[in-house]
């Protein structure tokens, strides 16, 4: 018990030493982005501290299997130097049951990250981005999905409008049960208009069987002017595109509310591919930072009077960014719908670990 210990204490040491090296090379490259974001500015030193503070997290979080992977690599490469590969070997102790305790707490990090940490993560770069858009002039999302449907704003140059529909089609060109609410620029609510659908045309929204209130006074809501239409077209410069991107980013929404919004999207009418595919992603982080502390294992079980542990350390990390690519692809595949989600998500990393399991069971003789 006690090596168990004494194994998973010097992993885990080892990737807090890493990560703090690391965050600090992101740190430099952070801070060089920011400046250039904010390169003739007027923004004070405050600002720049917070977007740098709330950009980070992210940074860290999406470097942590390399973190773990060289944390890993460098566990076994220096009990390899010190020999003490061969005392764990020589006691009886195989190199499976050595790493039941990096893999332990490779877990514990794991759940710990995706369960505390993703939520902060979620809260920062939402941050970051109203910081940017403050400092841009761009107006955020134009679209957000509740309970009672969706709801989307359309700016002007004479009036605003508020527009809310039951639910859409999938690529929101056709919204149902639909209300336009239209505001002066000075706020004021100057017509409704109800519709059992819009279809979005080219420059214009085209809403069918609607019935329209114009208030006459902004102060006498009785004094209105109702009348039905059989097809009413209001200009728009609101494109499919612009609809489907301006959605909440899977990133910016905590794992623990992903769920909700999943479900929500589903009553909407509008895909959630992008949202189940992100949350399969971190349903599934355990599974590939074990890969990759297994990777870095795999490469450094050698013992040094071998030689060559540079080319092996080198071919770790190489092997680490193989697998990081691949998952992107599959993840870009689960997004096109390509093959299935889970499949898409779940066969790389669950792969990897299987290679890297069969890669220490090869070395265990020497």
């Amino acid at each position: 018990m006690t090596l168990y210990f004494y194994v998973a204490r010097r992993f885990f040491l080892n990737v807090l030493r890493v990560q703090i090296a690391l965050t600090g090379l992101l740190l430099l490259i952070i801070i060089t982005d920011v400046t250039r974001f904010f390169s003739g500015s007027e923004a004070d030193v405050k600002t720049y501290i917070q977007l740098i503070s709330v950009t980070l997290p992210d940074a860290m979080f999406e470097t942590f299997p390399l973190v773990v992977l060289l944390g890993s690599m460098f566990t076994f490469l220096g009990m390899s130097r010190s020999s003490e590969l061969v005392i764990v070997r020589a006691s009886g102790i195989s190199a499976l049951k050595m790493l039941m305790a990096p893999t332990l707490v490779t877990l514990l990090m794991s759940v710990v990250a995706v369960a505390a940490f993703n939520p902060i993560i979620a809260a920062t770069i939402r941050k970051a981005a109203e910081i940017r858009a403050e400092h841009t002039g761009s107006g955020g999302n134009l679209l957000s999905i509740s309970r009672e449907g969706l709801w989307m704003r359309q700016t002007g140059a004479n009036s605003n409008f508020i527009i809310q529909a039951r639910n859409s089609s999938l690529s929101g060109e056709v919204l149902y049960d639909v209300r336009f609410h239209e505001f002066s620029t000075q706020g004021d609510l100057v017509r409704r208009i109800e519709a059992s659908s819009a279809i979005l045309q080219p420059g214009a929204w085209k809403l069918l069987n609607a019935t329209q209130w114009r208030f006459l006074d902004k102060n006498l809501f009785e004094n209105t002017d109702i009348r039905p239409f059989e097809e009413i077209v209001l200009p728009t410069d609101l494109t499919s595109d612009r609809i489907l991107s301006s959605f909440a980013a899977p990133k910016t929404i905590s794992v623990w509310n992903l769920p909700a919004f999943i479900g929500q999207l589903d009553a909407s009418g509008f895909s959630a591919v992008r949202h189940r595919v992100f949350l399969q992603s971190q349903y599934v982080t355990p599974l590939m930072l074990v890969a990759m502390m297994l990777i870095g294992t795999a490469f450094s079980l050698r013992h040094a009077r071998f030689g060559h542990l540079g080319v092996m350390a080198l071919l770790a990390v190489v092997s680490g960014f193989v697998l990081f690519a691949i998952v992107n692809v599959a993840e870009s595949l689960g997004q096109a719908q390509e093959v299935p989600i889970l499949l898409a998500i779940w066969a790389p990393p669950l792969a990897a670990t299987l290679f890297a399991m069969a890669f220490v069971l090869h070395l265990e003789d020497g």
